[in-house]
């Protein structure tokens, strides 16, 4: 490089340009410092700066330059565009937000900015402000089909599946060839129990696409909804096999595998759910995973929850188990609700709260890998029931409340947390339990955070609401014990009670949890539950019909 005092400023800027251009980085951040020190308010000096300082991984010292060109220039839409990716990828997404916004207010028509900030709020599962983006984008290019495909996969995150299924209908009809649209149709169709429909979109994207495995994949959760399980089974098969590194199908096959009682391989599956939907949740301790190989005898184990409420009353069953291997300690986190009622079942466990640092450990293990660590097969569940105690001053309460109550009395829930995957098929409306609480018996709601219809309708009946006393479930499980018959849906009401021991009717959908099984009337889990299940999705008037029969006899 020839020496700047030997050159115009001009003949050293084009210098720098070309070195830049070449790759030279080098030689081109010497030309363009040099001719900063002499021009501090070139924004194209500053640009350039910005650039390849990004370029040679400086983040912080390029966007320090693009910024201050901003403040010397602010009409410069593509700079800010340009910081508002570079602060993307460094995962500083308010500020990325913010470069993102001002290109926008800048450049109304900047269709990229709308595309990467929709992008960006999708990420961040702010859906309903990513769509809002993505429909003003829309409004510049009606046909672009990453807009269209992008609404209809924030919908689809709302549980808007109808909505997405017409966005991703548009997609198909402006490009029959894409296979994507057709995978993302097909599970809309899926999420709306359009089962038939959406093996059909996936027959068309496997066709298009027919050695991409998570096509199968989808299309076997399709098959598994219609019961279909050997054809979902294949279709798992073939993803793995085309992708063995794809932890969804793995986990699919432990959910087939325990629904049809095949315990053996459905635990040893059950624990590819850390790579699958349950990896945001997975925890990485320095001391060793216990899945039932090693002894634990003089050991200090650490139990920790997983999942919901009713996995983990399901699996606190293990825990008088793990007792039986002489561990020096059990340490047993809880969840919030769980504390009171837990703490008090055994005083020889160490019983802490969330966000609670363990002491010392040996082994660790989720709570739902003790079914595998035990070996647990149909034959050997242990279901001695029941495994849950109530509190002795919770039950004295509710004691006095019931003092002159002489009638059968029934405990209702019909409807489990609205965050579930399938809540919107296991739970019911109040509203079905019409023709139920007409018969002559004394009806409690166990219900929490019914809705503002819901409340009217039970001001209204003869049912007796206990909401605003049921502050954690020590208060839930005292008021189970003050009934006769629990009626309920799959929620932690049924495992509770189940764990108590209490006589408990499950209305079940026809698309329900493995831990149930198939065509079951009973439980391996819980002795005392009878379950009555839907014949047809979505439909509870059959279950209901035999429930009533059931408890008049």
């Amino acid at each position: 490089m020839v020496s700047n005092k030997q050159k115009n400023d001009d003949e050293v800027f084009q210098e720098s340009i070309r070195f830049h251009q070449s790759g030279d980085l080098s030689n081109a951040q010497k030309g363009f410092e040099y001719l900063i020190s002499k021009y501090p308010k070139s924004t194209d000096l500053c640009n350039s700066l910005g650039t390849l300082n990004l370029q040679m991984g400086e983040d912080k010292k390029g966007c320090s330059f693009l910024e201050k060109s901003l403040q010397i220039n602010p009409d410069q839409p593509m700079i800010s565009f340009n910081l508002g990716n570079s602060y993307s990828i460094q995962k500083n997404f308010p500020k990325a937000l913010e470069f993102f916004n001002i290109t926008i207010l800048k450049a109304p028509d900047y269709i990229d900015a709308y595309i990467k900030k929709g992008e960006l709020l999708t990420g961040l599962k702010i859906y309903n402000e990513a769509i809002a983006c993505f429909k003003n984008a829309l409004k510049l290019a009606p046909k672009n089909l990453q807009i269209l495909n992008s609404i209809g996969i924030n919908l689809l995150e709302l549980d808007e599946a109808e909505d997405a299924l017409e966005y991703f209908k548009q997609c198909i009809k402006i490009d029959k060839t894409i296979a994507i649209f057709y995978n993302n149709a097909g599970l809309a169709a899926y999420k709306i129990n359009s089962f038939n429909e959406s093996i059909e979109y996936f027959n068309l994207c496997i066709n298009k696409s027919p050695n991409t495995g998570y096509f199968y994949n989808n299309r076997g959760l399709s098959f598994q909804a219609l019961k279909k399980l050997n054809l979902a089974m294949e279709d798992f098969n073939k993803c793995t096999s085309l992708d063995p590194k794809y932890p969804e199908s793995y986990w699919n096959k432990s959910l087939i595998h325990l629904f049809q009682g095949n315990y053996k391989d459905g635990w040893e599956l059950y624990e590819y759910r850390w790579q699958s939907f349950a990896k945001e949740w997975a925890r990485d301790y320095p001391k060793k995973l216990w899945l039932g190989n090693e002894s634990i005898k003089n050991k200090v184990i650490f139990i920790y929850p997983e999942q919901g409420h009713g996995d983990f009353i399901q699996c606190y069953r293990y825990i008088a188990l793990l007792k039986d291997l002489h561990p020096k300690k059990i340490i047993l986190e809880v969840t919030e609700p769980f504390y009171k009622l837990i703490s008090s079942q055994d005083l020889g466990i160490e019983v802490i709260g969330p966000n609670i640092q363990p002491s010392k450990f040996d082994f660790y293990s989720p709570i739902m890998s003790l079914p595998l660590a035990f070996k647990t097969e149909i034959s050997n569940v242990p279901n001695k029931c029941p495994y849950l105690l109530t509190n002795l001053n919770k039950n004295k309460i509710w004691e006095k409340k019931f003092e002159k109550s002489n009638c059968l009395r029934i405990g209702l829930c019909w409807a489990g947390n609205p965050l579930h995957k399938n809540n919107h098929n296991r739970s019911m409306l109040l509203d079905d339990f019409s023709e139920l609480i007409s018969l002559p018996f004394e009806y409690h709601s166990l219900q929490k955070g019914m809705t503002h219809e819901e409340q009217k309708i039970i001001k209204n009946s003869d049912v007796i609401d206990h909401q605003d006393s049921l502050k954690d479930f020590c208060d839930t499980a005292s008021l189970i014990k003050m009934m006769d018959v629990i009626i309920c849906v799959d929620t932690v009401i049924a495992h509770l009670a189940g764990a108590l021991g209490k006589k408990t009717y499950l209305l079940l959908p026809d698309k329900s949890s493995f831990l149930w099984m198939n065509e079951r009337k009973d439980s391996p889990w819980y002795p005392s539950i009878k379950i009555f299940r839907q014949s047809t999705l979505g439909d509870w008037n059959k279950p209901l019909k035999e429930l009533i029969s059931d408890l008049k006899s």
